[in-house]
């Protein structure tokens, strides 16, 4: 709906000052308020039919939209003057700053006018006090941005901003000034708060000396799936730290974290660190080790994955549990199963062609050596912890009715080699078709 005020009552005559009659052929020139730049009037409230910027009255003083039919004249909201005259020009009166009509905001017009401007910086930037309730987006993805403070005593109590990493890489370092703190609760960030991935933000406000941490917004669960990001377990800092840069404390702390306890999180924020107190629940995956960790109250963390040395959800059984072989819950891997005792530690197929052995399979065989007819050196990979450990070894016929015995050259008997002797029925050493030999006993 446009906004619009009729200029004269209904009635109205242009008259003469002295007699009060009616101004035959009268004009009314209009004008914006204060100027003489002619200004356009309307027959309708809508604003929509011009009768131009001059009116002719009839012969009775009335204004017509022709010089005969009678009409109402409109303007818009801005003030405006009147300017009456003769026929012949001669000045009767003028009215000027008069006003328009009262501008009325309806549904449809309303317009937003922001109390919180949000603007983007790619370079560091020194917050004024006239940035007061700014979003500052600190868009970092070719460098760090650091956002210095005002001072929280000069710009006074409930002064606040918000800040937001915008990033694609890199920090938005938040920097305060004259040794002014940054807290959140408990924790202190000391003079620089670090955000250290896209979508993380803050509002920080003033309490008149140092500044508040009112309200933190973690990066957006699409990008951690509300996990922390740790770079790695460590007991000391790693000596060349990144900012933002978080760190498990895996064992009794030292260095710049000896006032600390294992088990805590620490980030780097560019002059110190942040101690973190983990509470029950929390998770971290540490980048270094492509592990989900949590922690299950009072500093202790358990993987989710096992370790050899680290309790999780399921735990690896180490060589020495796999030779006891009495655990019930310990998980085998394939590489540590042929510690068991009830495995076979090597094995070795071997066919004899034309008198000349050649092994068909095997496992934890390096060599064999043929030293004649059925003569046979077997030398193992990985060598047995001692002497005391069972070769079997089983000869297969060449054909029907040829049998063979196979047996272990006693002093032959040694941690890495064994030799074994196939003689036919009449005891003399043969060639059979094929051996099959394998170890018992405890791998070294």
């Amino acid at each position: 709906m446009t906004d619009s005020v009729a200029v004269f009552d209904p009635g109205f005559r242009v008259t003469d000052n002295s007699t009060g009659a009616p101004v035959s052929g009268a004009v009314l020139e209009f004008y914006d308020a204060e100027t003489s730049n002619p200004k356009t009037v309307y027959s309708d409230k809508d604003l929509l039919e011009e009768l131009g910027t001059s009116v002719t009255c009839d012969s009775l003083g009335y204004p017509t939209s022709d010089g005969s039919t009678k009409t109402r004249v409109y303007v818009g909201t801005a003030a405006f003057k009147v300017v009456a005259k003769t026929s012949g020009g001669t000045t009767l009166w003028t009215h000027d700053n008069n006003p328009g009509a009262v501008e009325i905001t309806t549904p449809d017009d309303l317009s937003v006018v922001s109390e919180t401007p949000v603007v983007t910086k790619s370079l560091d930037y020194t917050v004024l006090d006239a940035d007061q309730s700014t979003v500052f987006v600190g868009n970092c993805s070719s460098a760090d941005v650091t956002f210095t403070l005002p001072s929280a005593v000069t710009v006074g109590d409930g002064w606040f901003i918000d800040i937001q990493h915008a990033g694609s890489a890199n920090q938005v370092l938040i920097a305060s000034v004259s040794s002014q703190t940054i807290s959140s609760g408990a924790t202190s960030y000391s003079t620089v708060m670090v955000l250290s991935r896209s979508g993380e933000s803050v509002r920080l406000v003033s309490d008149g000396g140092n500044w508040r941490v009112t309200a933190h917004s973690p990066p957006h669960i699409k990008h951690a799936q509300g996990i922390i990001t740790v770079t790695d377990r460590l007991t000391a800092p790693p000596g060349s730290e990144v900012n933002g840069a978080i760190y498990l404390i895996s064992g009794s702390p030292s260095g710049d974290w000896s006032s600390y306890s294992a088990g805590d999180l620490v980030q780097y924020t560019s002059s110190a660190w942040v101690r973190f107190v983990p509470q029950e629940g929390w998770q971290v995956w540490v980048a270094d080790e492509d592990i989900v960790y949590t922690c299950t109250g009072s500093n202790t963390w358990i993987s989710a994955s096992a370790s050899d040395s680290q309790a999780g959800i399921v735990e690896y059984a180490v060589q020495s549990e796999m030779e006891a072989a009495s655990s019930n819950v310990l998980a085998v891997t394939p590489g540590r199963v042929h510690f068991h005792p009830a495995v076979a530690k090597f094995w070795a197929y071997v066919t004899v062609s034309g008198g000349t052995p050649s092994v068909a399979g095997s496992y934890n065989v390096t060599s064999i050596t043929d030293n004649g007819d059925g003569d046979l050196i077997v030398t193992i990979a990985t060598d047995f912890a001692d002497t005391n450990w069972a070769v079997f070894a089983l000869a297969r016929a060449a054909s029907t009715n040829t049998a063979r015995i196979c047996y272990e050259q006693a002093s032959s008997h040694a941690a890495g080699t064994t030799n074994i002797i196939c003689e036919n029925l009449s005891g003399t050493k043969s060639d059979p078709a094929a051996y099959s030999i394998m170890g018992f006993g405890d791998h070294a």
